[in-house]
């Protein structure tokens, strides 16, 4: 059963005994006829994917996090692992943590932030629900993203002229430096936060960023 009726069912399994592990993969429960199915993991879940490989070898098209499995290459686009902005400042919002910041190696988390308006206007954030980030090291190189499935719906965050409010930002843990592996190790690591407003793309100041086992 190394071909779709064996696959099938080894899916069906991860589905129930490995939840989150599969992002983007064949239905299990359709008929499908390709020579090659692609699945897509979440970045913690590169045992799964060597198992896959072992068993499946060219009848899969593997990914997990940011890269291809086993190669590594990046399927992500340069674009996407740089950080491109005007300070965050210069327009008056000031990003601090609510919390600690902290999320386990190759997950996902959605946390709040407290954003302040020190400008005197009215400044809108705009964004699919959560802000999006990037884990950096101390150099300040792109580490990490969120890569996955995201919601298109356009969510505004009014914040009045000197006042403060919490915003969710979604910090994801897929590696994109093939170096460290599918998935940022635990450690302290740094957050950089997008913030989109009508006519600017800012970037907050770097946040204290723990990752763990």
């Amino acid at each position: 059963m190394a071909g779709w009726d064996g696959l099938r069912v080894d899916l069906r399994r991860l589905l129930e005994e490995s939840p989150g592990a599969l992002v983007v993969f064949p239905h299990p429960e359709s008929e499908r006829s390709e020579r090659r199915f692609r699945i897509e993991l979440a970045a913690w879940a590169a045992e799964i994917a060597a198992a896959l490989d072992a068993k499946y070898g060219s009848l899969v098209d593997l990914q997990v996090g940011a890269m291809t499995f086993p190669a590594r290459q990046l399927w992500v686009s340069e674009q996407a692992c740089q950080l491109r902005g005007d300070p965050a400042e210069s327009a008056g919002l000031y990003v601090e943590s609510s919390s600690p910041l902290s999320v386990r190696t190759g997950r996902f988390a959605h946390n709040d932030v407290l954003v302040t308006n020190r400008a005197e206007h009215e400044q809108v954030l705009f964004s699919n629900r959560s802000l999006t980030s990037a884990v950096t090291d101390n150099s300040g190189t792109v580490v990490g993203l969120y890569v996955g499935p995201s919601n298109a719906v356009r969510v505004g965050f009014a914040i009045e002229p000197h006042q403060s409010r919490p915003v969710p930002v979604l910090i994801g843990t897929a590696s994109v430096v093939p170096d460290l592996g599918y998935a940022v190790p635990p450690g302290q690591w740094q957050l950089v936060i997008a913030l989109h407003t009508e006519n600017s793309n800012m970037l907050s100041s770097p946040l204290p960023l723990t990752i763990t086992p």
